[in-house]
């Protein structure tokens, strides 16, 4: 099975440097340069004759936005996961670090000092958003088989998480996904759990892109 992880477009929050997160807002919204890079991807996609059997979308808009713009022309029913909802940032969404200090010093410095969720008031806690991503590839390799090719367009902090899933990492890497990046892996759905030495087999599971924008 073919899973390609997709960055949606640059928005107005990530050009001014606010905090996204799981709630639409006007800043969420992608800029003209983020509908371009989508517009590029989807380019991309129609020159090397790449159709998906299966298309999955945040439900939120600058993912369904991304989506329509690269992947519009497959002519897919689009499948939308809430569990790929951008991580829930409390009460630092949609503001600058500038007016996050201003406004919640406390939970700023404690923040800073730790990079812990704990700290943030209303924010989706690390073992909640580790769950979800472990509960999207626990969903694909259930319902998907070795001949299906997905293609899910999501958020930076879930991808980081899914990433993460996929790698059995108990550690948080830090990838910084840019806009329309791609993560693509290769995985044998068939022996995903198994315990046996195909574990040592590279041929079952590839890492084939990693934070890659070959389209713009």
């Amino acid at each position: 099975m073919k899973l390609l992880l997709v960055r949606h477009g640059e928005t107005h929050a990530n050009l001014a440097n606010r905090w996204s997160g799981s709630k639409d807002l006007d800043i969420t919204n992608l800029t003209d340069s983020g509908r371009e890079q989508a517009i590029k991807l989807g380019r991309w996609f129609k020159e090397r004759r790449f159709t998906p059997t299966h298309v999955y979308s945040s439900p939120q808009q600058r993912a369904k936005d991304t989506c329509e713009l690269a992947g519009g022309h497959w002519g897919l029913h689009t499948n939308i996961d809430e569990n790929l909802r951008e991580t829930g940032a409390g009460i630092f969404e949609g503001l600058s670090w500038e007016e996050i200090e201003n406004q919640h010093p406390t939970e700023a410095n404690l923040f800073r000092e730790s990079r812990d969720w704990a700290h943030i008031d209303g924010a989706e806690q690390e073992e909640d958003r580790r769950e979800r991503g472990a509960k999207v590839l626990r969903s694909v390799i259930a319902n998907h088989t070795n001949d299906d090719t997905i293609v899910m367009f999501a958020h930076a902090g879930i991808i980081q998480q899914i990433v993460c899933a996929i790698l059995e990492s108990p550690r948080l890497w830090g990838l910084a996904a840019k806009n329309t990046a791609l993560y693509e892996f290769s995985i044998d759905v068939d022996n995903w759990y198994e315990t046996s030495r195909t574990l040592f087999n590279p041929t079952a599971w590839r890492i084939i892109r990693f934070n890659e924008q070959p389209h713009l």
